[in-house]
């Protein structure tokens, strides 16, 4: 049994491209140590996490997040357990939408990959909603 957390948070202070490629290094790493799998999603300062592994495990990771003076407002979106990891082959799938989006529509790798956080997400609505509404914050007036 598997428990997978869905959390949002808000970074304290502007983060270089290269800032946020050091975090998503770091998170892999150790997720990979701990034994967590997920996916992290970052736009205008925002993040969304999905974090999966055994519970007290994801629950000592979203402890440390929580306590963690880079982050603030962070918010539990919701917790489910599960029978199987959802994302087993991602020690954490980091997508930066501030400098990705405006070349997802000529970026078939990048529709194939939303295409497979969909499926993942096919018992879950909820998330599923909440992951589509982060997509939308700010690319829907980008698009106009």
């Amino acid at each position: 049994m598997y428990l997978g957390l869905t959390y949002i948070s808000h970074s304290k202070k502007h983060l270089t491209e290269d800032m946020r490629m050091q975090l998503m290094r770091e998170c892999q790493v150790r997720n990979a140590h701990n034994n967590i799998t997920g996916l992290l999603l970052y736009q205008q300062g925002f993040f969304l996490q999905y974090i999966e592994g055994e519970p007290e495990m994801v629950r000592a990771v979203f402890g440390r997040i929580e306590r963690d003076q880079r982050h603030e407002n962070v918010e539990l979106i919701s917790e489910d357990v599960l029978m199987a990891r959802r994302f087993p082959n991602w020690t954490m799938f980091f997508r930066d939408y501030d400098f990705i989006y405006p070349h997802i529509r000529q970026d078939f790798a990048e529709l194939t990959t939303l295409a497979l956080m969909v499926e993942a997400l096919d018992d879950n609505p909820e998330l599923q909603n909440t992951m589509f509404a982060f997509l939308q914050i700010s690319h829907d007036q980008a698009l106009e």
